[in-house]
């Protein structure tokens, strides 16, 4: 069909009206007369360019979706095996297919998981009806150890008190971003003045809460303790800021009783919450009423577990928490800032790359989610 929408233009454009009436009325003398205006006008109708869904086969289409690694076909199982990075699992790979497939007019005939696979770490049967009608019999396998890039986030924070110049030295030498927890209070004036010179790092508040191992000797470290009022908590939080201005979040120093006190913990986190900081509860307390509370509030929350020396060695706990991420999505190690401590890490982020996991600072990582 012409369009006598665009024929009118070129007339208009080439200052021919007087036929216009007749041409409507007459398609092939349109016809015509339009292949003429454009011969000398230069003005041509454009091509409709051919769209995505003309041009990419369905399958082809669902492959970049699933971004799959390799593609061959098994005379045995008469399927065609897609095989998947490791850093999803097989159920989330084929809710992401289901999700597809139906969006783009396909049907799902068969989705069954298989426990067997000697060749695969997670696989499953798929039998997909295409929108043209065509059948496609497939095997979604992951990789056992391929992993996809980014398919997991770690972070690494540091407790400290001390910054010698050998310490900032081998942090320095670190090729990953990560985090130091520093106690706004009670330390020499020079630690504060030499973060300066680290790189790569994030500053967290590492704010002393209540404890019953609290003593008179903690009162130089400003502990927020029960008996304070929110306004008292609060001018502390402000002349903790004022120390470490560039702070992103508040991370537990003892509290194992700080994070069950639900009054003590809003008083803390409304504040935070206010200065645009998260909070991470580090107390190992299994009674903490720190999620709870937090749902109440617009701030991050996160429970993490730093080295306990009582319950593993340091490679044991650094071996964990690598495994971890892969398997859970995210990982946060935190350990006492020593040059043996940074020695058994200084391979980590090859280690971690291999396994698809990225080294991100604590609030990237608890952005993520």
């Amino acid at each position: 069909m012409i369009k006598l929408k665009h024929i009118v233009a070129l007339f208009l454009a080439s200052g021919i009206f007087a036929g216009l009436a007749f041409l409507l009325n007459n398609q092939d003398k349109a016809q015509h007369v339009l292949e003429k205006l454009e011969e000398t006008t230069g003005i041509r109708e454009p091509e409709a360019a051919p769209t995505e869904q003309d041009t990419i086969p369905f399958s082809q289409k669902l492959q970049d979706e699933m971004k799959i690694i390799s593609s061959s076909y098994s005379k045995r199982s008469k399927r065609t095996i897609w095989t998947l990075a490791r850093g999803k699992t097989i159920v989330v790979y084929l809710l992401q297919a289901q999700k597809f497939i139906q969006k783009h007019g396909g049907k799902i005939l068969l989705m069954e998981e298989i426990n067997e696979n000697p060749n695969a770490y997670q696989s499953a049967k798929v039998d997909i009806l295409t929108p043209k009608g065509d059948s496609l019999n497939l095997i979604f396998q992951v990789s056992d150890n391929i992993f996809m890039k980014n398919a997991s986030l770690m972070s690494i924070a540091f407790q400290t008190t001390n910054l010698t110049p050998e310490i900032i030295e081998e942090l320095n030498k670190l090729d990953f971003p990560f985090d130091l927890l520093i106690p706004p209070f009670g330390l020499n004036d020079e630690v504060y003045k030499s973060l300066d010179k680290i790189k790569n790092k994030e500053i967290v508040l590492w704010l002393t809460m209540e404890s019953t191992k609290l003593n008179k000797v903690h009162n130089k470290l400003r502990p927020l303790r029960i008996h304070h009022t929110a306004e008292q908590i609060e001018e502390t939080i402000d002349a903790a800021k004022q120390v470490l201005p560039n702070a992103a979040g508040i991370a537990t120093r003892y509290g194992e009783q700080a994070v069950k006190h639900k009054q003590l913990l809003q008083a803390i986190l409304k504040p935070t919450e206010k200065r645009n900081m998260w909070f991470m509860d580090l107390s190992m307390e299994e009674r903490t009423v720190v999620p709870q509370t937090c749902k109440d509030l617009d701030i991050t929350c996160k429970i993490a577990f730093p080295y306990n020396p009582d319950n593993s060695s340091i490679e044991d706990y650094v071996h964990q928490k690598l495994r971890e991420a892969p398997k859970s999505g995210t990982s946060i190690m935190i350990l006492p800032l020593t040059e043996k401590n940074l020695s058994k890490i200084e391979d980590i982020a090859k280690k971690a790359a291999k396994q698809g996991t990225t080294l991100v600072e604590l609030s990237t990582l608890l952005n993520s989610k």
